[in-house]
């Protein structure tokens, strides 16, 4: 299939369009392989030899650059048993602020006999995880721990690749807009094309950037919460326990009575006004009998 100066059909368009990306591609793989044996001198300096890697570092410069290029994502849970909320809450803003992060998220709440707990959540940079994590658990009785780590190195890498194919095919969509000419709705299709590349390209490099910002800055979450208060059972337990006990079902019995003497108030009062009704009737008729 051949694209004349002259016109370019819709059918042709695409057609130069997909093969275009798929090349692009299909070439990348193979012009990396081949750079290889005519790379300059730069790309090709001879490996350090073993005896200068063994005197310089425990690892081949190799294994140090592969590990240097991991994307790591890492993450820390601690709980804690402070002796003040409020005063622990400080310092771990401060502490953030001092590893160079910030104060992320902070939640707290009062629990049983007024204790405080809450739980507050840190972003570090990553070459200060492990000191802000040290220093954290510093702050009290440490109960439990977590620290996980994330490897995206893999997903990293395949952003890149999918950003530098997209990139690819929006610059060659452009120069065919730029240098060939078509009817209308060639164009239009055209620019719809290269309207939802570059929407693509957006969207990896918003998922690059997300990475990026977890990759940099470590996230750790502190639970604190105040010691809980210890009474034991003495020898008067049982007595108090029974006169609790005995207290509430006084009150039981007195909220009964009086509901009992509301609930009878109005028929004793009927009751009196019939008795004396019929106690002044029958003094009438004694004496009249008399």
């Amino acid at each position: 299939m051949s694209i004349t100066p002259g016109r370019l059909s819709l059918g042709g368009f695409r057609g130069a369009v997909a093969a275009g990306v798929a090349v692009l591609a299909a070439a990348a793989p193979a012009c990396q392989k081949a750079r290889g044996p005519h790379s300059s001198a730069k790309d090709q300096a001879p490996a350090a030899p073993a005896a200068v890697a063994d005197k310089g570092s425990a690892q081949p410069p190799a294994l140090q650059a592969m590990l240097a290029a991991r994307k790591l994502i890492r993450t820390g849970q601690v709980a804690i048993e402070v002796r003040s909320y409020e005063e622990a809450a400080e310092q771990v803003a401060r502490l953030a602020e001092s590893h160079g992060g910030y104060l992320a998220d902070a939640q707290a709440s009062r629990g049983a006999q007024d204790r405080r707990r809450g739980t507050l959540v840190i972003r570090v940079p990553a070459e200060r995880f492990a000191a802000a994590y040290a220093a954290l658990k510093g702050l009290g009785k440490v109960e439990t721990e977590t620290v996980s780590t994330q490897d995206v190195t893999k997903a990293y890498a395949d952003l890149e690749t999918r950003l530098r194919v997209k990139r690819d095919a929006e610059g060659r969509l452009r120069e065919i807009l730029r240098t060939r000419t078509a009817r209308l709705s060639d164009v239009l299709e055209a620019e719809r094309e290269l309207t939802r590349i570059v929407e693509e390209i957006e969207q990896v490099e918003g998922e690059r950037r997300y990475y990026d910002q977890q990759i940099a800055l470590s996230t750790i979450s502190a639970a604190l919460h105040e010691p809980e208060a210890v009474i034991r059972a003495g020898a008067l337990a049982p007595l108090l326990e029974a006169l609790r006990d005995s207290l509430q079902v006084l009150a039981t019995s007195a909220g009964a009575l009086i509901y009992l003497t509301v609930l009878l108030l109005p028929w004793a009062a009927v009751a009196a006004l019939i008795w004396m009704v019929v106690r002044a009737v029958r003094r009438k008729k004694l004496r009249r009998e008399g």
